[in-house]
């Protein structure tokens, strides 16, 4: 039961803060926009630094998380200079590394409280798709 909780209020929690990122991105400029959600992109990331010192910070989790960080700066370069549509990649991408760290898959060790998992996946596709959308 407690699991179900945690699911829909990450759900709650992952819709709504992809409503207000789509809202405030639709007031600014494309350009701007889009360089708004890249820098949200690179932030999203990061968050699992903390995530891994609050676990003790393992060595190995540390270097798995910072190689993660690392590709999203290098997408988020590759957006500005060839093609946005790579944001669209990164957000996919990122919404795949929530689920790998769910307890059920275990892929990657570091711990992360299982409501942010749903909240963070769905966060990330519905950006994804809006960015898409929002590029054609």
């Amino acid at each position: 039961m407690i699991f179900m909780k945690e699911k829909y209020l990450g759900l709650v929690v992952g819709i709504i803060l992809a409503s207000i990122t789509i809202a405030i991105t639709l007031l600014l400029p494309k350009v701007v926009g889009l360089q708004f959600l890249m820098v949200l992109l690179m932030g999203i990331a990061a968050v699992y630094i903390g995530f891994t010192f609050s676990n003790a910070g393992r060595k190995q989790d540390i270097v798995i998380e910072m190689a993660n960080i690392a590709m999203y700066i290098i997408l988020v370069l590759l957006s500005l200079s060839i093609t946005p549509y790579l944001l669209v990649a990164g957000y996919f991408w990122h919404g795949l590394w929530d689920a790998i760290h769910h307890k059920k898959i275990n892929l990657v060790q570091t711990k992360v409280p299982e409501w942010y998992i749903y909240g963070c996946v769905l966060y990330d596709w519905v950006i994804g798709l809006f960015i898409l959308a929002w590029l054609m």
